[in-house]
């Protein structure tokens, strides 16, 4: 096994075909992420879900993804491992499961998805911290194109009713990458950087408190979202999986174009407060037409304009927590928003009856981070220089 040291910045070719398979891989995560909530309407169908049990099986899977950020070691290499190859045994497992092992399984594979990602952030950060912002971003944004694409590359599984084969696909795949990061990865250690950054004492959790909840319910309201467009489109007009795949799949793409054009010069002519206020008044408005209304055709509007304005937020926020620590629990602590909205909108869903009420738990979230949007940024050091929108 490869795992040699070096203290050098990566810029040889052999490193930038390391960033790409590694990108791939983490386009694939965003696959993963995304996959329960589009093989939702099929999996409740056959193993007879009711909404509550449904939005507990999120609870499980992101709960496993948020403590998998907890159980990335300072060795990426070694971290990546572990992810992947948690990943190919839950996928080898979900393939032959029932709706009893289904809830056991879906927290390892959520596990094996938190370690993996937030390994493969954490080891682009090391490797490229003269130009951590641009290469986080890009990372960023292949982990949303494969969000994106995945719901209709799921399509012909879903028809065909052979989930097993995707299972089995994606085992395969992660399999590939296992085998790329035993053989051919190396650990870094990251050069001293010049900015000062390391020499100041690390921030309380206290102090980091609201940016922690701003995380939390911004990757709380795309878990939700993403997890329950399928089949609230699908309630909505039963007129087959594809159209109701299509909302998740719109609501996906409106992150992608936000993040893509985010990365542009554009920021830097809006600004990193201004655009958190505009993107999140957007949202609730997305939301809130996502809600209210009946019509088919505006639910699909109204999902790609809930990706497109939510798209920004979290690296936005991840921008300013990473300013002030580089830790793995921040990954985790964000990303317990991911496990408790979801089902909560499940529950709600039971509570009352209707889908539509479920969802007024993102509508809250998102009400939360308007509230704490001011106190959060007054928490920023006036003398922390700009940084990029998206990581």
């Amino acid at each position: 096994m490869m795992t040699r040291i070096a203290a050098v910045r990566e810029t040889s070719p052999s490193a930038t075909v390391s960033g790409f398979v590694l990108s791939i891989g983490f386009g694939l995560t965003g696959a993963g992420t995304v996959m329960l909530g589009v093989l939702l309407p099929t999996l409740s169908q056959a193993w007879r879900l009711h909404d509550d049990v449904a939005g507990f099986l999120f609870f499980l899977q992101f709960s496993g993804s948020a403590l998998g950020a907890v159980f990335t070691s300072a060795h990426r290499v070694h971290s990546l491992m572990r992810g992947y190859s948690l990943l190919v045994l839950s996928a080898c497992a979900l393939a032959f499961a029932g709706p009893g092992m289904a809830f056991p399984l879906f927290f390892c594979w959520g596990l094996g998805l938190g370690m993996t990602m937030t390994a493969t952030s954490l080891l682009f950060s090391d490797r490229w911290s003269d130009d951590r912002a641009a290469k986080l971003e890009a990372l960023n944004f292949a982990w949303a194109a494969g969000a994106a694409t995945a719901p209709m590359l799921f399509l012909p599984f879903l028809i065909t009713a052979q989930i097993r084969l995707l299972f089995f696909t994606f085992l395969a795949l992660f399999l590939v990458l296992f085998a790329w990061v035993f053989f051919r990865e190396r650990q870094i250690v990251p050069l001293a950087r010049g900015d000062g950054l390391q020499s100041r004492a690390a921030p309380s959790p206290a102090r980091l408190l609201p940016l922690l909840i701003l995380a939390m319910s911004s990757v709380g309201v795309e878990a939700s979202l993403s997890g329950w467009l399928t089949t609230y489109s699908h309630r909505a007009a039963p007129h087959g999986i594809a159209r109701a795949a299509l909302a998740t799949s719109l609501f996906w793409l409106g992150v992608v174009l936000s993040r893509l054009a985010f990365s542009t010069p554009l920021m830097a002519k809006l600004g990193r407060y201004s655009a958190l206020k505009s993107t999140m008044w957007g949202l609730a408005a997305a939301v809130a037409l996502l809600i209210l209304t009946r019509d088919p055709t505006l639910i699909l509007v109204a999902s790609w304009l809930s990706g497109l304005c939510l798209g920004p937020i979290y690296p936005l926020l991840l921008s300013f927590l990473l300013e002030r620590s580089t830790r793995g629990w921040i990954f985790a602590v964000a990303g317990t928003g991911s496990a408790i909205v979801p089902w909560l909108t499940g529950l709600l869903s039971a509570r009352f009856g209707s889908l539509r009420f479920g969802l007024l738990a993102p509508c809250a979230a998102v009400l939360l981070m308007l509230l704490l949007r001011s106190l959060a940024v007054r928490q920023a050091p006036p003398s922390s220089p700009p940084a990029p929108s998206c990581l």
